[in-house]
């Protein structure tokens, strides 16, 4: 869903903040500047252009506002996409990066292509009733999901060095457990249990290599019963390739919230096909209780971020009614810890 073009007297200091960042061979002289909905992070806006021949072409500019729910480096992702576009993974191309925020967008930015294709909700019936019916039929969609994480965690580590951080395990565990202390409201025994379960469990191996943080068919762009691209990657480091995949088990991202969702996997495939093809086609051997260490870690990570957007509410920082809302969401995440932890 996209919202109003920008008010006329924006559009024009918008354009000139893009103008540096953008092809040598664009074409401003017919251009309307228009905000994308949705956006917790990052804030995005489509640039579309029309030149003299009537072709037109659309750009995303992708914004960190003050007071963004993550507290990541954008230009952290602009460099990640960078890199993973010399990969055979489907992202848009980045070509430009403006690090400071005295701009009309509010914050620093980088500007990258617009993909065609439509980002699904597990939460909305009618997409995962789509996605349900692919896996019935084609399964397109599940096997560009597994196919394209096979990609990811098959980038080299080296190509990695200089543009993420490596975590370990503990790392990142403490890394939300801080965060968690820094922005609740009131002490929660459930998740205060939760990250001393983790700090329990660690892993005796690793399996190293790229991770997206937030991978699910949420953060895809799917056309033609295919997926066109994968976005939304702030949260990526080098680490235990397996976050992944407990992180996509997570009953939440199948659609639940108050109620359950979809019986797939992210609503697009049988848990047990995803993982068997996944480790036949890595040619590595996944434990399932590492999948679900890592599955109560993706829930605590959640449950932090939406506890930040709550505190930013409470505190004034922020009027955006979704951060409130997400008090809606941890229930269903309490709940899935307890599951998990085999309470």
């Amino acid at each position: 869903m996209e919202n109003s073009v920008c008010a006329s007297d924006t559009v024009k200091p918008a354009l000139e903040a893009v103008r540096p960042h953008l092809p040598a061979d664009t074409d401003l002289t017919s251009a309307e500047v228009r905000q994308l909905s949705g956006g917790w992070s990052r804030h995005s806006y489509v640039v579309t252009t029309v030149d003299r021949l009537e072709q037109k072409r659309e750009f995303v500019v992708r914004v960190r506002p003050s007071g963004a729910l993550l507290e990541t480096d954008i230009g952290v992702e602009y460099r990640t996409y960078q890199m993973v576009s010399d990969e055979p993974i489907p992202v848009p191309r980045v070509y430009g990066y403006e690090d400071s925020a005295d701009n009309p967008f509010g914050g620093p930015f980088f500007v990258m292509d617009k993909l065609d294709g439509w980002a699904p909700s597990t939460w909305q019936r009618d997409h995962r009733e789509l996605l349900e019916r692919n896996w019935a039929t084609s399964r397109s969609i599940a096997e560009d999901l597994l196919d394209i994480l096979h990609k990811i965690h098959s980038v080299p580590v080296e190509r990695c060095e200089g543009v993420l951080p490596r975590l370990s395990y503990v790392d990142v565990v403490r890394y939300w457990l801080s965060i968690y202390e820094g922005m609740r409201l009131v002490r929660d025994p459930i998740v205060e249990e939760a990250f001393s379960w983790l700090l329990d469990r660690v892993p005796v191996d690793e399996h190293l290599g790229l991770v997206h943080g937030d991978y699910r068919i949420g953060n895809t762009l799917i056309a033609d019963d295919r997926i066109a691209g994968v976005l939304d990657w702030e949260l990526a480091f080098v680490g235990d390739t397996r976050f992944d995949l407990g992180y996509m088990s997570l009953e939440y991202l199948a659609g639940k919230f108050l109620r359950k969702g979809s019986r797939l996997l992210c609503g697009t495939a049988a848990r047990e096909w995803f993982m068997a093809e996944y480790q036949r086609r890595r040619g590595v051997s996944v434990d399932d209780e590492v999948v679900r260490t890592y599955s109560v870690m993706g829930a605590l990570m959640l449950i932090t971020i939406l506890l930040t957007g709550i505190r930013y509410f409470h505190d004034g920082s922020t009027s955006d009614i979704r951060m409130a809302w997400g008090r809606f969401a941890i229930p269903g995440l309490r709940q899935d810890l307890v599951h998990l932890m085999g309470w």
